[in-house]
């Protein structure tokens, strides 16, 4: 009885003993578990303006061993600028001067295009530019000669007018006064001839005037005939008052005779009353073609200003474009790609070379839940590089994804270069580096 009772407690330690050794396997492969496959908590809520947009894809991270202090990430650098440098007209390519990676500065000359079209095109829009001021020049020209010629018109008809009036008052006169004596009638002949005479005078002076602008161009044929043609009707009205003042003195002073005399003396005044009538009409037709002529005239000079207007657009178009022959660098950044080649032919919208900015150059970084948690904005970390062996960079959490990438896993974090223009140009977009960040 005792025997068996020894053996029923020896089985219980036994399997005692091998329930503890499977619980203590179970346990460990639990655990192993737990390490290699790290649990995802779920994300903290934050808020949308804190999300950061979706950059280009990053290498899932390989850390170090995590330790206390410190966490090691696998990086890629990226930027949020960059230009693409092409042509707007078609040119030959005469050199590339910056090589894939190197850094530039704002301003900085990259490609250097055959100028020799746009030049001879420039030369020949700034003959253009002088061509059509000369024809605004000559226009301006034409419209004060016009304007004088005009004037000028109106002024010999206002004086044909006027001399129309005193011929008619001449006349008026002449007949009226053989209603008086011989002597009154002779004086009266007598001032005809003078008055004739001041007219002939008159009209000699208009000639002199006409010829004198006829020199320079300033008159039409028409014109200058009209005033030889008036010096002779002048030269004539003289005569005629001279042989009226003879026949006065001659004829018998009869009453047949006054009434002869009376009859060519009312036939004078109609004469000068037809002479006033076409004066007056003379000096509306000149006053009417000045406008005109000036209208005309203001014309030419509005299209030759817009004619400068064009060829100078044009000079300024050739100049751009001559500029442009020398490709610069927008802003300060490093030299991503080149497909320019020395002594090809570039073409309007393709892409010659690109660039990155300096401003704005970030490193972003995948990490696990678990290493979401030993990070906040604003800690420093140390980046490094293999293609930068001994040097460092200093950089800053800038943001932390507040959800997680599409495998459910990772996390997006994303790192400030704190000065970027001092990075060298083999630190570009794309380029792989390390983190090394200490921990909250």
């Amino acid at each position: 009885m005792r025997n068996s009772r020894l053996f029923i407690a020896s089985v219980g330690i036994v399997v005692a003993i091998a329930t503890t050794g499977l619980l203590v396997r179970s346990l460990k492969k639990s655990d192993s578990k737990s390490t290699s496959e790290p649990i995802t908590p779920s994300p903290t809520p934050v808020d949308k303006k804190e999300a950061i947009k979706t950059a280009p894809d990053v290498s899932p991270i390989s850390s170090a061993p995590i330790t206390s202090s410190s966490l090691r990430l696998n990086g890629v650098v990226q930027s949020d600028s960059h230009a693409t440098i092409t042509v707007r007209m078609p040119a030959k390519i005469v050199s590339v001067r910056v090589e894939e990676g190197q850094k530039v500065m704002v301003g900085q000359v990259l490609i250097v295009l055959d100028d020799a079209d746009f030049v001879s095109q420039e030369k020949t829009a700034a003959a253009g530019v002088l061509a059509a001021k000369a024809q605004l020049t000559k226009a301006i020209v034409g419209m004060d000669a016009q304007r004088l010629k005009a004037d000028t018109d109106i002024e010999t008809a206002k004086a044909g007018s006027k001399t129309a009036k005193v011929k008619l008052a001449q006349a008026i006169l002449g007949r009226d006064a053989l209603k008086s004596d011989a002597t009154v009638e002779h004086k009266l002949a007598e001032e005809g001839v003078r008055k004739a005479q001041l007219g002939l005078e008159s009209a000699r002076k208009t000639q002199a005037s006409l010829e004198a602008l006829d020199k320079v161009g300033g008159v039409s044929r028409n014109d200058l005939e009209g005033a030889r043609t008036g010096v002779k009707i002048a030269q004539s009205d003289l005569d005629t008052a001279k042989t009226q003042l003879t026949r006065l003195e001659a004829s018998p002073k009869g009453e047949k005779s006054v009434t002869y005399r009376f009859a060519l003396a009312q036939k004078d005044v109609e004469a000068a009353q037809e002479g006033i009538t076409q004066a007056q009409s003379g000096v509306k037709n000149a006053i009417v073609a000045r406008v005109q002529l000036l209208r005309i005239a203001e014309g030419d000079i509005v299209a030759a200003r817009a004619s400068v207007s064009q060829a100078e657009a044009g000079k300024s178009g050739a100049s751009s474009a001559r500029n442009a022959s020398t490709l610069t660098s927008p802003f300060a950044g490093t030299v991503s790609g080149i497909t320019a080649r020395t002594g090809e032919t570039a073409q309007p919208g393709v892409p010659l070379l690109t660039l990155r900015s300096l401003n704005g150059m970030r490193v972003e970084a995948l990490v696990t839940s678990r290493q979401l948690t030993r990070l906040k904005v604003g800690q420093s970390a140390t980046l490094t590089s293999d293609s930068l062996p001994g040097k460092s960079f200093s950089a800053i959490l800038s943001e932390l994804a507040p959800t997680a990438e599409p495998d459910g896993r990772t996390y997006r974090v994303r790192f400030s270069i704190r000065s970027a223009s001092s990075a060298p140009s083999s630190l570009s977009q794309g380029s792989s580096v390390f983190i090394q960040t200490g921990t909250q």
